[in-house]
């Protein structure tokens, strides 16, 4: 049996969030860029007077650093360049600049990025930022090593944030020649300035090169009113995709001229990227007539994409006629059509391809049009179902419950049909958590495995934690597995189980992983340690996570180590949420260098939220919600489907569909939501499509 998510999946995973955000333009296939050449001034270098004490000391670092540079062990080099960075005078800085070059001490891009984060508290100094540049550039790497190997990236990453973070003339000045390229240096420099906002953008606009997308995208994003005059003459001298990019990034800036700039291109352009670019302008100012710019790109097969992400973000009543021709034939037209007009997805409530996109898209819309809709399809046999869901959906979204919820859901308790009851029991604990150890007792599995969604909710975990502790059914315990979320319920659930479900590496697996790292002591260590070396990212995130708590110091030291090395950057996220929750004072110094050189937004975001002071939580709830359509590709339902939800803060919820493959999930955290199927999606253990 092989199965398929819909793009409903994709397109409406979450209630709020990326679907209310602006879109942003696509950047174009990157290509091979030419390396960055800055011209080296040869300089005398400047020699600060010390103590003898203080020289002496810098004399035995700069040998023992030699030392260990010379080893044959990988881990020795590390510490012999991280000691050469510590030491800082200029003999220690000249080795750290050779590390990073081709034939130098660093063998490998893990270790070049080693030097990387070594050289940037001294970014300030030019030879240094020369080897910075080189280091965006690959130095050192072949194009191979460039291509496979995620630490290229990083090193790349990292030293344009050191750049970015020193903000200096000198080194706005280098990444502002980085943005007039394209391609992963271009990526790296517009990343690491928005990371690092720079005081004065005057070296950025004066850098040597031709204007590209990825600059015109950064000023416009960085929101500074001084790029006003540069982006006017890129739109009036610059190539056509950096004249829309322009234009659009001064609109962002508050410059409404571009509105009749837009008018100017519907009018006179036949490019579609043009036309594209100005329905774009006229949407973001609400301009007059932007609908029917908007659905004269619906009607056109090569901009009908574009259009939408448009109409999403955009919604206009005046947009529906031209969506419900397209309804049919992609969810994201449901969407963008309940946005614009929810009255009309009534109709598609009784449309077996559509209907579960239009029941999520009401359930999450406000006003009275759409709560009329779903009560009605409340009291329709053939839609109950499918109402009742939409309906708790929209009462914990929008604290709004629907007149004869409560009779749908004895109706559906009533059924024979597993799904009807499946259904109801996950509704009834989610409206009312007080009834779920009354149903996670049943014995009826279909109730079990519905209550069972709502088991990563404090209030539902204990119950769930209690049967999880004794249940033998695989698909059930994995249902259950939710409650291994909350360290309260966990600790019910004995250690035995916690490694069966871990072995087992199915659905349940991460956060089972992550109970036990909890648990941590001379006789997990091991494991634990091996789980931390595992290939899937998932495993590694939740040993890192249930390290946080672990009661024995020595867990900070095995942290901190595999921040270091670590490629992934959901790793790299979980690893600074346990770093935010152990007690040592040493933490804040991999906090800090997250903080400052982690290519990922997120992880840095959350490293200055633990510098200051702020215990992260592994998991957090509120009122967004999961809505997923499961289907066997040959037909039919397909069963109760293992799947883990992965939350925008990193835990992994292991989660059962009902038997007619919709799967619903609600009062998790905002943010971006994932879902993937396990080993044990289903009973034959197939390898399911996503």
């Amino acid at each position: 049996m092989s199965l398929r998510a819909t793009s409903l999946g994709v397109a409406l995973l979450l209630l709020a969030g990326a679907a209310a955000a602006q879109p942003r333009p696509v950047l174009r296939p990157p290509r091979t860029p030419p390396r960055l050449r800055p011209v080296k001034v040869k300089k005398p270098r400047v020699t600060k007077k010390t103590s003898n004490a203080t020289s002496l000391e810098s004399r035995l670092g700069l040998a023992v650093a030699a030392r260990l540079l010379a080893s044959k062990d990988a881990d020795d080099r590390k510490r012999g360049l991280e000691r050469l960075g510590a030491v800082g005078t200029p003999a220690a800085l000249e080795l750290l600049e050779k590390a990073i070059e081709s034939g130098g001490p660093a063998k490998n891009a893990e270790e070049r990025l080693v030097a990387v984060r070594a050289l940037a508290p001294h970014a300030h100094k030019e030879d240094v930022r020369l080897s910075l540049v080189r280091a965006m550039g690959g130095s050192g790497t072949s194009p191979t090593e460039q291509r496979a190997d995620p630490f290229v990236a990083l090193s790349r990453s990292s030293a344009a944030l050191a750049l970015a973070k020193a903000g200096d003339r000198g080194a706005l000045s280098l990444l502002g020649q980085a943005l007039r390229q394209e391609g992963p240096i271009a990526e790296a420099a517009a990343d690491a300035l928005l990371a690092h906002p720079p005081r004065d953008i005057a070296p950025i606009l004066e850098a040597r090169g031709a204007p590209t997308v990825t600059l015109a995208e950064v000023l416009g994003a960085l929101g500074d009113q001084r790029a006003f005059a540069t982006l006017r003459s890129f739109v009036r001298r610059g190539a056509p995709e950096v004249k829309i990019a322009s234009a659009i990034a001064l609109t962002r800036l508050g410059d409404l001229e571009t509105v009749a700039l837009a008018r100017h291109w519907l009018s006179v352009e036949k490019d579609p990227a043009f036309l594209v670019g100005a329905a774009r302008i006229l949407a973001t100012t609400h301009a007059a007539g932007y609908d029917k710019a908007v659905a004269a790109l619906l009607a056109r097969d090569e901009t009908r994409s574009q259009a939408l992400d448009i109409a999403l973000s955009s919604p206009s009543a005046q947009l529906a006629s031209a969506l419900s021709d397209g309804a049919k034939d992609d969810d994201r037209w449901v969407a963008a059509l309940g946005r614009s007009d929810p009255g009309r997805l009534k109709a598609l409530l009784g449309d077996p391809r559509q209907a579960a996109a239009a029941a999520y898209v009401l359930a999450t819309a406000p006003g009275g049009v759409a709560e009329s809709s779903l009560h009605a399809a409340l009291t329709a046999p053939a839609t109950r179902r499918l109402a009742a869901r939409a309906a708790v959906v929209r009462a914990i979204a929008l604290g709004d419950r629907i007149s004869d919820l409560d009779a749908a859901l004895t109706s559906l308790e009533r059924s024979s049909a597993a799904a009807d009851q499946s259904a109801a029991a996950w509704a009834r604990t989610r409206l009312d958590p007080s009834r779920a150890r009354q149903l996670l007792a049943s014995k009826d599995v279909a109730r079990v495995r519905g209550a069972a969604r709502n088991a990563f909710l404090p209030e539902v975990a204990p119950w769930a934690a209690e049967r999880l502790a004794t249940e033998r059914d695989p698909i059930t315990r994995t249902a259950l597995a939710g409650a291994l979320a909350v360290p309260e319920a966990r600790d019910r659930v004995p250690t035995r189980v916690l490694s069966d479900l871990v072995d087992a590496g199915g659905a349940a697996a991460p956060i089972a992983a992550l109970a036990l790292a909890a648990r941590d002591d001379t006789s997990l260590r091991p494991k634990l340690l091996t789980l931390l070396e595992d290939d899937d990212p998932l495993l590694r995130a939740h040993v890192a996570l249930g390290l946080g708590d672990s009661k024995d110091p020595t867990a900070l030291g095995v942290l901190e180590a595999r921040y270091r090395r670590e490629p992934d950057a959901r790793v790299r996220r979980a690893l600074v949420v346990a770093l935010s929750r152990r007690p040592e004072p040493v933490r804040q110094r991999a906090l800090r260098l997250a903080s400052d050189l982690d290519p990922d937004r997120d992880t840095r975001q959350a490293a200055r939220r633990a510098l200051s002071g702020r215990k992260l939580a592994p998991l957090t709830t509120g009122h967004e919600s999961v809505w997923l359509v499961l289907t066997r590709s040959g037909g039919g339902e397909p069963g109760p489907v293992a799947a883990r939800v992965v939350t925008a803060s990193g835990v992994a919820l292991p989660v059962v569909a009902d038997s007619d493959g919709l799967l619903v999930v609600s009062g998790l955290g905002a943010g971006p939501t994932e879902l993937s199927l396990a080993a044990d999606a289903n009973p034959d253990h197939a390898a399911p499509k996503q």
